[in-house]
């Protein structure tokens, strides 16, 4: 099996680019598997350990499950495609809790799913913060409430006393920052995109390339 990472704010594409690729994998005649971050049951981060991320260990669960994910597949052809498992659904809920190690948490990560051969694509906004006013009104007043509303109840918010819908941005805006820090650690090939909407083509177009280019898509297609 040979991992697709995506991952990215929300509202850059992620889910998007994902199908897309998942699609075109198909169409060239390899198999291919992609699971949303919110999949009731993703391979490594179910809705039940997504619903413990409050409590202590999470990171530790976090690696259980990708050990399981690697011990699971490794031995498997094709593509799988995670969107979000990267970051988005482990290490945004480490930050929001305040919950320390995350570049050791990221360190570990890589190791396990080394066998996996591992790659990474990372949809980047211009500005974060401004990506996150557009993504609000894109995604409506009742969407920004609830999130806004959760992100509040954070340990990372309250300390630094983030409310309402200008306090997410902030939030995001230092989600951000610290992605960019932790792709600049990690070893396994990984292409970083400026994410211009509504231009996807680009980005799929280009992550055809990335992925020509690392041998996945060929050598997922040979072993199917």
């Amino acid at each position: 099996m040979k991992l697709v990472l995506i991952d990215g704010l929300p509202g850059v594409g992620k889910s998007t680019l994902a199908e897309r690729l998942c699609v075109f994998a198909g169409s060239i005649g390899c198999e291919a598997r992609w699971y949303r971050e919110e999949d009731q049951e993703h391979p490594v981060h179910p809705a039940g350990l997504t619903t413990s991320r409050r409590q202590p260990g999470y990171c530790a669960r976090c690696l259980q499950g990708w050990q399981r994910f690697a011990e699971r597949y490794r031995s498997t052809n094709g593509l799988c495609i995670l969107e979000g498992s990267l970051f988005q659904s482990t290490v945004r809920f480490m930050m929001e809790q305040e919950q320390g190690g995350i570049r050791g948490y990221i360190a570990e990560f890589e190791s396990i799913v080394q066998s996996l051969s591992p790659v990474a694509i990372y949809l980047r906004s211009v500005d974060a913060t401004d990506h996150s006013r557009g993504t609000a009104l894109h995604r409506g007043e009742a969407w920004t409430t609830r999130v806004s509303a959760y992100l509040e109840t954070t340990p990372y918010s309250r300390q630094r006393s983030l409310n309402g819908a200008e306090g997410m941005h902030r939030l995001w805006a230092d989600y951000a920052e610290l992605c960019d820090s932790l792709l600049d650690q990690m070893s396994i090939p990984k292409l970083t995109m400026l994410v211009v909407p509504p231009d996807m083509e680009q980005s799929f177009g280009r992550s055809v390339e990335f992925l020509t280019s690392t041998g996945h898509i060929q050598a997922a297609t040979k072993a199917s």
